[in-house]
């Protein structure tokens, strides 16, 4: 970008020493960005106070004091930081970025110029983030400040946080004013240049804005964004190459919105990406104003909970002490300690009320109950025992950064990275002392986890409190892996016992794990159960295309999952199906797709697959939200639906899909109840109206190093899915067409499996009533491998008729006696086979082929 810059004579007329210093600062960032850890330190708590003045200095002192305040930000003042660091606060100054109007008399230039091709009113303000000049002048500035305020030592400034790093808006309100910019001459030519992107000639801008939008939309926003994360990257060199000895925090105050609401404004129009700023700040501050942009004070927790999932640093949210009473403030303090933020910092002190002070005294860091021993330079010190071991390194070289554990499997137990107890037991396992816990109360673990190669045998566990979790969502290799696991103090045990462990017991791999952290959760919000939609059942597929949809609508189909483009939308209208969307996984490239194909969409009925089991790839929570917020906003009422294989982990992503897809897949090898179990689990956390599932529908040759030597069978596949029904799905989906499909055997048993479902559509629509009808096994061959009866059943009504379905989830014959509630001596007649059993006493005697289903629907003559 700096060479870039200096092409195609750029009309700004600077000095010659201004594009050097930019080229020196951009090449010694690009160095930072190598070694710039993944993860910064936590901190200790934080208790910060905006606009701390330099007057009046020592009744400040008292009032800081007595509200145990730790940051203070205060002016570029050298008597007033000198006192201050006298008496121990860390000082912190704030940089103006790109706000305001100051630059507007020295730079005229300077002023953005809207979509519309008017200039910035003054009331919005702002500074175009492309003028090299004003960019240039405040880096001298912090280089400035680094050569007064930084060099004292220890009785130097501590940091330096970015204000207004974004484009212009007024975005404290409940009404933002947020203009699309900037369009001025400068940024068109630079566009073009950077992107390589040639806007037609002659357009006014007004016109070149609507080409761009038309025409290169997501690059326009990339390039935007590099405006702003530059100037960050910037500001982190100056820092870095300042030299005073000690560490300079740089930090910056962002717009406190997630991507996905307000058509994504945060990026798409400020191009305040926090993901990419976060690369190279130390701490990011929300700019939390509840009560400034009309929200509840819990809304401040939340965002930064946020911010601290999305940009791995520590936050330490601004909130308002301005206009809110003692309460409300306390109420925003609690907030964010809930929301797991290190740090608080308020706006601002000649704000504050008496009553607030002692308030924020008592704001504390939400503890973490594990030992995370640090690397030293290139080794790791045990604090027990003062041994020193080689460090393992990922990424930054093994600093104080990177705290990680590094077992081996098998006998010997040598060579391991040690904590702090006295190293790994006997069986594979590191283990730590820890407090005991309150019984029946929900605690946290997360850490990054690391292997090699994915081996299918076997997955690292933790032991927690007495208990133990595989982490079977460990399935990426190569890099750290963030997992987390919801834990519950065991009500049986007291108090809990003491003991963590991290256990590897799967010979010949090496599991590492960084950054653990165990922590207590505030009350959990009872996850949105929702009502079923008696409207429609989805029976789709996974493996569609617009060139075999019309043979998936002749099967008897009514659904298939297609990419959200404009040929397979219009190819599920022409075939009157209702289509599953698969749209793309990040909340800006789905804004602009959703604009390409808005209109199409109007014109038939579909919903939207967001994910494909997130859990085991670890995909970002406040990204799986985002999407979400997108497509709420976007398409209202429409229903979104989202795969996943390990249903311990749907609390991560309850509030990001309206159905949850089970889609374990048993054949060969595996129960059939691996399915029904896992739809059980989830059903405890969202509710069974919010439940579809996927079945197995591929294997063969091209499966067998997976595990899927062949395909399921006719009977197999019937079994597994109306053992779904029988469970609470609200929708079924095949995976894969193009596999069951590929020969006559398995192209005929999915035909008669997908008839059978049709069959029922009308009653599939309703939901299961309340209770399921009690099974008494009659056979020998009467359980399934975890001790429960073979036989599964549930009951449906529609009008004055009632419908029994059944299976047996056995390979083998069985008989069961199954008591339908209400029923007396009705008689029942078999739907398939047209057989009948009569109801004795309210139990029906059925004898079951192996895997069989049975529907029954009681006969009223």
């Amino acid at each position: 970008m700096c060479l870039s810059r200096l092409k195609r004579g750029a009309k700004p007329v600077r000095s010659a020493l201004l594009p050097f210093l930019s080229c020196v600062l951009l090449a010694a960032s690009l160095l930072v960005l190598l070694a710039y850890p993944a993860f910064a330190d936590q901190a200790d708590t934080v208790r910060g106070m905006y606009g701390v003045p330099g007057d009046d200095i020592e009744k400040t002192i008292k009032l800081l004091r007595q509200a145990r305040v730790t940051h203070v930000f205060a002016q570029p003042q050298l008597p007033t930081i000198t006192r201050l660091k006298k008496e121990g606060f860390r000082v912190f100054l704030t940089l103006n970025a790109f706000g305001g109007t100051e630059a507007w008399k020295q730079h005229p230039d300077a002023v953005p110029v809207t979509a519309a091709g008017e200039a910035i009113s003054a009331h919005i303000g702002g500074v175009c983030p492309t003028h090299f000049a004003w960019r240039e002048e405040r880096l001298a500035l912090l280089a400035s400040w680094l050569r007064q305020f930084g060099q004292g030592g220890d009785a130097g400034i501590d940091g330096v946080w970015l204000d207004f790093a974004r484009y212009p808006g007024r975005w404290e309100s409940a009404s933002p004013e947020i203009p699309d910019s900037c369009y001025c001459p400068r940024c068109l030519q630079l566009f073009q240049v950077e992107k390589g992107v040639e806007i037609p000639e002659g357009l006014a801008t007004a016109a070149a804005a609507a080409w761009i939008h038309g025409h290169a939309e997501e690059k326009w926003l990339q390039w935007k964004k590099e405006q702003i994360t530059s100037f960050v990257r910037d500001a982190r060199a100056v820092i870095d190459q300042a030299q005073v000895g000690r560490p300079i925090k740089l930090g910056v105050f962002l717009v406190p919105w997630t991507r996905g609401e307000r058509q994504g404004a945060v990026t798409i129009r400020l191009a305040q990406d926090a993901v990419q700023i976060a690369r190279y700040v130390d701490v990011v501050s929300p700019m939390v104003y509840h009560r400034m942009v009309n929200e509840p004070a819990a809304w401040t927790g939340g965002i930064a909970a946020y911010f601290q999932d999305m940009t791995g640093r520590p936050v330490w949210p601004i909130i308002q002490a301005e206009k809110i009473a003692a309460a409300e403030f306390g109420q925003a303090v609690d907030a964010v300690a809930a929301g797991g933020a290190p740090g608080v910092l308020v706006y601002t002190l000649p704000e504050m009320q008496e009553g607030m002070w002692p308030v924020l005294a008592e704001f504390s860091a939400r503890e973490n109950l594990l030992p995370n021993p640090q690397f030293k330079g290139d080794s790791q010190v045990s604090q027990e025992d003062g041994r020193t071991l080689p460090a393992w390194r990922q990424g930054n070289g093994g600093t104080a950064r990177d705290t990680a554990f590094l077992l081996e499997a098998g006998d010997d137990r040598q060579g391991g990275v040690i904590g702090i107890t006295a190293g790994l037991d006997r069986q594979g396992a590191w283990r730590a002392t820890i407090p005991g816990c309150d019984p029946g109360k929900a605690y946290t673990f997360a850490g990054d986890f690391h292997r090699e190669q994915l081996e299918l045998a076997g997955y690292p566990a933790i032991e927690v409190w007495g208990r133990e979790y595989i982490l079977n969502t460990h399935r990426v290799a190569g890099r750290f892996q963030r997992l987390r696991v919801a834990v519950e103090c065991p009500k049986d045990r007291g108090e809990g016992e003491g003991t963590f462990a991290f256990i590897n017991t799967v010979a010949g791999s090496t599991f590492r794990l960084r950054n653990p952290e165990l922590v207590e959760e505030p009350v959990r919000r009872e996850a949105e159960r929702g009502k079923a939609d008696t409207g429609f059942f989805a029976l789709g597929t996974y493996g569609a295309t617009v060139d075999n949809l019309s043979l998936i609508k002749e099967i008897g189909l009514n659904s298939a999952v297609l990419p959200m483009d404009a040929a397979a939308i219009e190819a599920c209208i022409e075939h009157d199906m209702h289509c599953l969307l698969s749209v793309p996984r990040d909340a800006e490239k789905l804004l602009i797709s959703l604009q390409q194909v808005k209109e199409k969409l109007t014109k038939g009925r579909f919903s939207f697959y967001v994910n494909d089991e997130p859990e085991i790839h670890s995909f970002p929570r406040w990204q799986a939200r985002d999407i979400a917020t997108v497509l709420a906003d976007s398409q209202p009422g429409a229903a979104t639906s989202m795969a996943v294989v390990r249903p311990q982990n749907i609390p991560d992503y309850a509030d990001a899909a309206r159905y949850f897809m089970l889609d374990q897949y048993p054949v060969p090898y595996m129960p059939m109840t691996w399915l029904s179990d896992a739809m059980d689990q989830a059903a405890g956390v969202v509710g069974r109206n919010r439940l579809q599932s996927v079945i197995q529908a591929f294997g063969g040759s091209e499966w067998i190093a997976s595990g899927w030597p062949r395909l399921p069978s006719f009977a197999e596949m019937d079994c597994l899915a109306f053992l779904s029904v029988i469970h609470g799905s609200r929708g079924i989906y095949f995976y894969t067409f193009p596999s069951i499909t590929a020969g006559k055997q398995g192209e005929e048993d999915f035909r008669r499996v997908v008839g059978r479902l049709g069959q029922l559509l009308p009653w599939l629509q309703q939901e299961n009533l309340a209770g399921k009808p009690a099974v008494e096994m009659l056979s020998a061959n009467r359980f399934d491998p975890q001790g429960r009866p073979a036989v599964h059943c549930a009951l449906k009504e529609k009008g004055d008729e009632k419908m029994l379905l059944c299976v047996n989830t056995l390979p083998t014959y069985t008989k069961a006696a199954v008591t339908v509630p209400g029923s007396g001596d009705s008689l029942w007649r078999e739907v398939y086979d047209q057989g009948r059993a009569m109801a004795v006493d309210s139990s029906i005697h059925l004898d079951f082929l192996p895997l069989e289903v049975k529907v029954l629907k009681e006969s009223l003559n």
